[in-house]
Order: structure tokens, then C-alpha cells, then sequence
């Protein structure tokens, strides 16, 4: 396969959970997990000369990894907006006027980015059991020009990165082990 490059202003984004295909977004713009280390603050041992070592070690994961989402706003029943404020709504606690159904409310699902004219796949994320964490909805200005966007951020069990192809360098992001 030849090298893909695709810019992302030109690039079609959609995303898919269980029972839904291919909604349109506006931009992924955050896939991001953070990793622990051990030892490192401490020091092992100090040498000749006053050299001192340290050693440090993978610790796991900090938190569940997480993705944000950005979807142009539209009360259209059938638009990504619409359906992620329902998915939303269905984590929410009942307090708060949601469904308080946060334990069924995860999902599987993929954020996939296409070629500029929509033909072949170029990365893809699969989320594992993610649920809505945060949303939010940009500034919006009755004068300006720009369109209403929402973000979803989104906490997952495990994100898989796939390159078009099946490339051998696919990356795998899990969540820490309860």
C-alpha cells in the first residue's frame, strides 16, 4: 500500500456506535490516555563521583483512556448531534432530567477518518464500552459566521488505532486493570 497522507480540513470524519452507522462529525480532536510511572523519584543508589541512579518502571495507566468528539449542532433526530445528546441523556442522572441508565449506556463503536473525496479509509479508533463523559457546547454568537459546535468527550475501556490496511502498527490503549 502506498503512503496516505490526508490533511484533516479536507478529510470526512464519521462516527458509528452499536445500532448506529456512519454519522457525520465535524473533528476528533483529542484521543488521549495517560500513563504512570514508578521509582524515579527516589534514588536507587549513589555511585562514584556522587552520580546518583534512579530507575523508572511503567506503572499502568493513570485513567481510562478518553476521545473527544465535535459535532456540529442540529436538533435533526437523525444528525450525530442529536443522537450523542440522546446517549447522553441516557448516563445522566436522573436528578440532573437524564435516564440515570449510566450502567447500559456504554457502547462500542469506531471514529473513522476518510480520504477528501470519502472513497478509502485512512485511521480509524475503535472504543470499547465508552459512555459520555463531558459535554459541551462552543461559544456561540448570533453575529458571527461560524456554525454551533458540540463536544462529547468520551471515557472507554480500551481505544484501538487502526491503520487503513490493517497495518501491523496499530496501537492498542486499555484502561487500567480494576
Amino acid at each position: 500500500m502506498a503512503n496516505t497522507l490526508a490533511t484533516t480540513g479536507s478529510s470526512k470524519f464519521y462516527i458509528s456506535w452499536e445500532g448506529i452507522e456512519e454519522l457525520p462529525i465535524k473533528s476528533i480532536t483529542e484521543v488521549k490516555y495517560e500513563a504512570k510511572t514508578t521509582g524515579g523519584q527516589a534514588p536507587l543508589e549513589c555511585g562514584k563521583g556522587g552520580r546518583t541512579n534512579r530507575q523508572s518502571s511503567s506503572g499502568g495507566f493513570d485513567s481510562s483512556p478518553t476521545l473527544t468528539v465535535e459535532v456540529y449542532l442540529s436538533g435533526d433526530a437523525t444528525s450525530a448531534s442529536r443522537m450523542m445528546h440522546d446517549w447522553f441523556n441516557q448516563a445522566k442522572p436522573a436528578s440532573d432530567l437524564g435516564e440515570g441508565d449510566w450502567a447500559n449506556s456504554r457502547k462500542s463503536g469506531s471514529v473513522v477518518l476518510y480520504s477528501p473525496d470519502g472513497d478509502q479509509e485512512i485511521v480509524r479508533w475503535n472504543f470499547v464500552q465508552a459512555w459520555i463523559k463531558n459535554y459541551s457546547l462552543g461559544d456561540a454568537d448570533a453575529t458571527g459566521e461560524e456554525l454551533a459546535v458540540e463536544s462529547y468527550e468520551f471515557v472507554c475501556e480500551k481505544v484501538d488505532k487502526v491503520l487503513a490496511g490493517g497495518d501491523p502498527r496499530t496501537s492498542t490503549v486499555a484502561a487500567a486493570a480494576a
